[in-house]
C-alpha cells in the first residue's frame, strides 16, 4: 500500500533549503541596513523628534522590529538546516535499506 511508504524527492527539498538560506542572507543584509539608519531620525519627523518621550517610543519600537526581523532570519536558517538534515537522513535510510537488500 502506498500510504505505508515514505519517500521524498531530495533535489526539490535541497533547493527549498537553499532558497530559505538565501532569503535569510538577503534579509540579514536588509536588516543591517535598516538598523543602521532607523534610529537616526534627526528632523525627519518634525515635532516628534523634539519630543523625547515619543522619540524614545519610536526607538524602542524600531529595536523590537529589528529583533523580530532577526528572529525571522534565524528561523529561515533553522528551516534550511532542518531540510538539509531531512535530505541527509533520507539518503542514509535509503542507503541502509539498499544495503539490507544487497544493493550498494
Amino acid at each position: 500500500m502506498a500510504h505505508e511508504h515514505f519517500s521524498i524527492h531530495p533535489e526539490p527539498v535541497t533547493a527549498l533549503a537553499k532558497d530559505f538560506a538565501s532569503s535569510s542572507d538577503h534579509l540579514d543584509d536588509r536588516i543591517n541596513a535598516f538598523a543602521a539608519r532607523a534610529e537616526n531620525v534627526d528632523d525627519a519627523f518634525g515635532v516628534m523628534s523634539e519630543s523625547t518621550e515619543v522619540l524614545s517610543q519610536y526607538v524602542e519600537m524600531t529595536r523590537h522590529t529589528v529583533t523580530s526581523l532577526r528572529q525571522l532570519s534565524a528561523g529561515l536558517k533553522h528551516y534550511a538546516a532542518g531540510l538539509h538534515q531531512t535530505v541527509a537522513s533520507y539518503h542514509g535510510a535509503d542507503a541502509a535499506q539498499a544495503q539490507q537488500f544487497g544493493g550498494k
